[in-house]
């Protein structure tokens, strides 16, 4: 009888199994998934996937921002698009699952005051702006350009967190939770290795 896996961590997992597709042609249509989702069901902390492959795959760390930037405009528009197009109800239902109530109203007056451009501010922080994006979808502001204002404040963050996982793997690895992480991949990869 073979020997189980070790359960390990869900973002190890996930990290082992794109550890292993990082050469394949689907990888980084396959990573898109997580940014893409992240409006919807936050399933994995993006900061954490996105900092774990750029450590694990330091060359190809630009591929790996760009894809994560893209995604995240385009699950921004595909989450504006569906509140426009489903109306208020979809909100009440999914809403409080995806932003918290007072960060609704928070974001909705910053949204009221500076429109699209509101999104494009809270986008460059490291997290994804979902409730300012479900407050602008909800103002009618048309999803193009919530999307192009993610595309605007997307890349600086996305890209600072793919270097700083590239270029410092030593200080990354004073987070223990990213270490535990990279440790269980880099375990993993020389298990399949031996």
């Amino acid at each position: 009888m073979a020997d189980a896996a070790p359960a390990g961590t869900r973002a190890g997992r996930v990290l082992t199994r794109l550890d292993r597709a990082a050469h394949r042609r689907w990888f980084l249509p396959a990573l898109a998934v997580f940014p893409l989702g992240d409006y919807a069901v936050p399933v994995l902390p993006n900061q954490l996937l996105l900092m774990g492959v750029s450590a694990l795959h330091p060359r190809r760390w630009r591929s790996v921002a760009l894809t994560f930037v893209t995604a995240s405009a385009a699950g921004a528009f595909l989450v504006a698009t569906a509140v426009q197009g489903a109306g208020p109800w979809l909100l009440e239902t999914v809403g409080p699952r995806v932003a918290d109530p007072g960060e609704l109203r928070e974001a909705g007056g910053f949204v009221t005051r500076y429109g699209a451009g509101a999104v494009a501010v809270l986008a460059l922080l490291p997290w994804t702006p979902r409730a300012a994006v479900l407050v602008c979808a909800l103002a009618g502001i048309p999803p193009w350009s919530i999307a192009l204002a993610v595309l605007a404040g997307r890349p600086l963050p996305v890209a600072l967190l793919a270097a700083a996982g590239a270029t410092s793997p030593r200080l990354l690895r004073r987070s223990r939770r990213l270490d535990r992480v990279l440790t269980e991949v880099r375990a993993r990869r020389a298990g399949a290795e031996a």
